[in-house]
């Protein structure tokens, strides 16, 4: 199974910091930006968080300006496999757009539009309804093992702090 993160970043106007990727896992997809922890340095969601955001956003945070929001795990994700991901909200506004990178080309967008985004099928089904709409943590397994996908809550919401 891979552990990755999907970063969560709004812009002071409530618009959602989004990359249309272009490499694969979903090449020409709108995500939010995020990437692989590093099993060799036993490194936390927050660091990983901390490190991609960096990377690829070339913006500096730290591992106490991220919040994890949730748990999602994809069983048998189309070109990747088992993956769960930890997604992780940063508390801090960010409101300039950061430059176009070999990751990908970065926009904002307004939460209301997110069903207009070519945005991967299981965001669109589960991830985002849940980021949106959701108080406090929320845990998701998603089946990708045939179409259509189903997801299902597995925690009922709760506050988390780290």
């Amino acid at each position: 199974m891979k552990l990755a993160t999907l970063l969560y970043a709004k812009n002071s106007k409530g618009e959602y910091l989004l990359m249309e990727r272009a490499k694969d896992p979903n090449k020409g997809l709108m995500s939010p930006p995020g990437g692989k922890l590093m099993f060799d340095k036993a490194e936390s969601p927050f660091e990983c968080a901390a490190r991609e955001f960096e990377e690829e956003c070339g913006i500096t945070t730290r591992t106490t300006d991220w919040e994890l929001s949730g748990i999602v795990t994809e069983d048998n994700y189309p070109g990747i496999g088992h993956i769960m991901i930890f997604l992780m909200t940063l508390s801090n506004p960010v409101d300039e757009l950061p430059v176009e990178s070999i990751e990908g080309k970065f926009r904002f967008v307004d939460p209301a539009n997110l069903e207009k985004e070519n945005i991967p099928e299981t965001d669109k089904l589960f991830i985002w309804e849940n980021v949106l709409n959701t108080d406090g943590f929320f845990s998701l397994k998603i089946d990708c093992n045939k179409q259509p996908y189903s997801g299902v809550i597995e925690t009922s919401p709760i506050k988390t702090k780290h």
